[in-house]
């Protein structure tokens, strides 16, 4: 389903919220805890350039949030099902695409979305794919789950989480291009 409805008065408050993320910049940051994200790497970059999310999963709360989030962003967020997403039409749009969020709560257990997320991976390396599950303790910023993921969040999405999230899918998925 392809999320495109926005009223003016909607429209006019996006267009006076900022797209660009700013942060003091630094000289070099030391990953804080488990943290990997850069600082240097997130000054006045745009979050999403292409203006279109993927997201795998069901219309409800985290759709929502995505959403509300892509607002500000101005963005726009598709959701579709696993089946209606064939790896062929995937492998066509993914340059289209910012990022793919792929909800673990609605694909069922473990193994099938990892199994599902090393499918996407494999056909869409360069994709950076956001990952959230309600069976993880906190979010996850770091490249422990590269080969699936390029993050790990948990629910509820706040603003806050996804924009780090979305920060740090892309500078892993640069590092995960390097790497391989």
């Amino acid at each position: 389903m392809l999320r495109l409805h926005r009223s003016h008065e909607a429209s006019q408050r996006v267009n006076e919220r900022a797209m660009i993320v700013r942060v003091p910049p630094a000289p070099e940051v030391e990953p804080v805890g488990s943290y990997s994200l850069k600082a240097t790497s997130l000054v006045d970059a745009p979050l999403c350039p292409k203006g279109l999310i993927l997201m795998c999963g069901q219309m409800g709360s985290l759709s929502r949030d995505l959403g509300d989030w892509a607002d500000r962003m101005r963005a726009v967020v598709m959701v579709v099902s696993e089946n209606s997403m064939t790896l062929d039409w995937l492998r066509a749009y993914a340059p289209k695409l910012d990022f793919l969020l792929v909800d673990s709560d609605y694909l069922g257990d473990t193994e099938s979305t990892i199994d599902f997320c090393m499918k996407v991976r494999r056909a869409t390396p360069r994709l950076p794919i956001v990952l959230v599950s309600s069976e993880i303790r906190s979010h996850d910023f770091t490249c422990e789950r590269m080969m699936a993921c390029d993050v790990t969040l948990k629910p509820p999405l706040l603003h806050t989480a996804l924009t780090l999230g979305v920060q740090a899918a892309y500078q892993n998925n640069d590092y995960y291009q390097t790497s391989r």
